[in-house]
């Protein structure tokens, strides 16, 4: 039997439409969504969780609760992000321990922990925390393509994982490159290792149009639970749709337990978010290697090419580009190859900014790269160049950085005592999180969803939206060998 993992609310979303969906759109499909079949539904992250206070005015521990009571047949799942969790410090096990305790007590069943540069060491604690909490962990293995990334990396990490105990593996690519034929070799290496002592779940992005031919080859080397979303949140830099995935198991002979009739509604409904918020919907992605090739040697993600492009664009510097990204390129390498996902790809991409328009390599330096260099965010997948070492450090004053984070450390009655008092443990980590004049701006502005909304029959749907338009007199309509027509003033 192959299991399915929904993303549509969460990686969805954020791939796609900038975090931005309402709290209300996916409490309209949840209806649709409890019945379809699916193993769990990934609902949020620290991306939505801050999207929804800073730029939604919308509770996201509010909008957890709901979530649950409207899917009260499916796990719910949400991603934690290494020691960030939801905000961009690095936290300690205290602080862990509270934010699992209240998304459990909220509705969470299954927590996914990554670490952007696969150092067990930032997560696991995550795991034995959350597992001493009773929910389901996941150790979540980031690909990545470069030297230092091998099968053999991968299968050790998957081995840390097991041994940090973690209840199953994932193997997620969000950057689209992992081809067919490398998919084959990379989860022969993770089963040879893990021997089925957990599952392994796969996850891949359709960026690069590889994502199917990825999921069959995962398939056919046994993998049981893969990741997709619907139709109108996949495609794109999202990951691939769940028909099409399913269609893949059809073709193989495999079974799966999806309604697919729910499935459809849930598409039909998103198709009609996305048109009343002015959403693209994306298509499939085709490969090409020229583009492939190009992306595989810097690996900036889109969202972070877009921000490039305006901010060169305002410097009147936007034909240097190409330049930038080819600096991205050599960055990476000199660092270590970390993985290009929040926040090393922001460090790889500024680094690359400064040393293009300043016409000197290294000469600006923000302090979260020394950080890096200096190991507080973990240790780097290769080795760090020496020279460009020498170079990042090469008269600092080290004595005013701040110390490494202490993991056992008691820091939640301090910050209690100097900005509370708060209404709940919820609050206080959205203060911690998100900043006093953020929470207070959104409690000020909150949007409440009281209730599921209430979803029309596509034809009214469609009558409603048609009868908005002032220009219209007469509507006909035809199906088959029925034919009406509607006038009005």
């Amino acid at each position: 039997m192959l299991e399915f993992v929904d993303e549509t609310l969460r990686d969805g979303p954020q791939s796609l439409w900038a975090t931005r969906m309402k709290t209300a759109s996916m409490l309209g499909a949840t209806e649709y969504l409890n019945r379809s079949g699916y193993r769990k539904v990934c609902v949020a992250s620290g991306a939505s969780f801050e999207t929804a206070v800073k730029f939604l005015n919308e509770d996201p521990w509010e909008r957890l609760r709901a979530l649950k009571a409207y899917l009260p047949d499916t796990e719910i799942d949400i991603l934690i992000r290494s020691r960030n969790l939801f905000g961009w410090e690095r936290y300690p096990d205290e602080v862990i321990e509270l934010l699992f305790r209240c998304l459990r007590d909220a509705g969470t069943q299954s927590i996914k922990i990554f670490d952007g540069l696969n150092d067990i060491n930032n997560i696991a604690a995550g795991f034995r925390i959350g597992k001493a909490l009773g929910l389901h962990t996941s150790g979540y293995l980031t690909f990545s393509l470069s030297p230092v990334h091998t099968d053999a990396h991968f299968a050790r990490k998957a081995r840390e994982m097991i041994d940090a105990g973690v209840d199953a593996i994932i193997m997620g690519d969000a950057s689209g490159l992992l081809s067919g034929p490398r998919t084959k070799t990379l989860m022969a290496a993770l089963n040879a290792e893990v021997k089925g002592e957990v599952p392994i779940e796969f996850l891949a992005h359709h960026s690069m149009g590889l994502a199917l031919e990825s999921y069959r080859e995962a398939i056919l080397a046994g993998v049981r639970r893969v990741t997709t979303a619907c139709g109108p949140l996949a495609n794109g830099e999202s990951m691939p749709s769940t028909l099409d995935v399913l269609d893949i198991a059809n073709e193989l002979g495999i079974p799966t337990s999806l309604d697919v009739d729910a499935i459809r509604r849930t598409e039909d409904y998103f198709h009609w978010v996305a048109y009343k918020e002015n959403h693209r919907v994306e298509p499939p992605v085709q490969f090409d290697p020229a583009r492939y090739e190009a992306f595989a040697a810097h690996q900036i993600p889109g969202g972070m090419i877009s921000n490039f492009r305006n901010q060169l664009r305002e410097l009147g510097l936007i034909h240097r580009l190409d330049e930038v990204l080819a600096e991205a390129g050599r960055v990476r390498t000199e660092l270590g190859y970390p993985i290009m996902v929040t926040p090393f790809s922001q460090f790889v991409g500024v680094q690359a900014t400064f040393n293009v328009i300043q016409g000197e390599r290294y000469k600006t330096v923000p302090k979260e790269l020394y950080l890096y260099v200096l190991g507080h965010y973990g240790k780097p997948p290769g080795e760090i160049d020496p020279n460009v070492l020498d170079r990042i450090l090469k008269g600092r004053k080290l004595d005013n950085l701040p110390p490494p984070v202490d993991f056992n450390g008691r820091v939640l009655d301090a910050f209690r005592k100097e900005n509370g008092p708060f209404r709940s443990d919820e609050d206080l980590l959205l203060h911690l999180f998100y900043g006093a004049k953020h929470v207070s701006a959104m409690r000020a502005n909150c949007v409440h969803v009281t209730g599921r909304p209430t979803i029309h029959q596509p034809l009214r749907a469609m009558l409603e939206e048609l009868a908005r338009d002032t220009s219209l007199s007469t509507m006909k309509f035809e199906q088959g060998n029925v034919r009406f027509s509607l006038s009005y003033q």
